[in-house]
């Protein structure tokens, strides 16, 4: 298997997910940094500062004295963590997003009749345990479907065949096993 292949080349397969995951990261950042500078206001409150400033010596409230310094360093930091944190989320959220892109599309395959198809994740995607859950679930679909297809097929068969009393209760036991698989299923009606 070359090496590329199973990669995706697309990092923005679920772009509505991808964004509000950005935006709610991006908040938390501009969270993070507010409270900081409230928390160093607060706790300086009330306290001086005595301080050289080249050759001027000064004495300010401390939270004066440091604020810009503060605000310099956040937003230092701030833009650092932001940078790294872009790059962390575009490779957390793909792999998320693509986890979710290949459900839907499983999905929407057995919506329209194909139970054979199985959520097929890379092994660096998230959401492993639920794919397993997933998988088995319609393995379990699959199965029974089948069953109940081999069931009509004996029913049908016994149906062609009847020539006598015997092969009426042929059919109603082929019947019975329809029945039988069918109330496997639980419906709104």
């Amino acid at each position: 298997m070359p090496k590329n292949q199973g990669r995706r080349k697309n990092y923005f397969i679920k772009k509505k997910f991808q964004a509000n995951f950005f935006l709610k990261f991006a908040g938390l950042l501009v969270s993070e940094a507010a409270l900081i500078g409230a928390l160093f206001v607060y706790v300086s409150r009330g306290t001086l500062t005595a301080a050289y400033r080249g050759l001027d010596f000064t004495i300010e409230k401390t939270s004066s004295y440091f604020l810009g310094d503060l605000l310099v360093i956040v937003c230092i930091v701030g833009a650092a963590i932001g940078v790294m944190g872009v790059f962390i989320f575009m490779f957390l959220s793909h792999r998320i997003g693509g986890a979710l892109y290949r459900f839907e599309k499983t999905l929407e395959d057995a919506r329209n009749g194909n139970l054979s198809q199985r959520v097929r994740l890379r092994k660096t995607d998230e959401l492993h345990d639920m794919n397993t859950q997933f998988n088995v679930f319609l393995e379990t679909m699959d199965a029974r479907m089948a069953e109940m297809k081999r069931e009509v097929e004996k029913g049908i068969a016994a149906a062609h065949s009847m020539l006598g009393d015997g092969h009426s209760v042929k059919m109603m036991e082929h019947l019975k096993q329809i029945k039988t698989q069918l109330e496997y299923f639980k419906t709104s009606k």
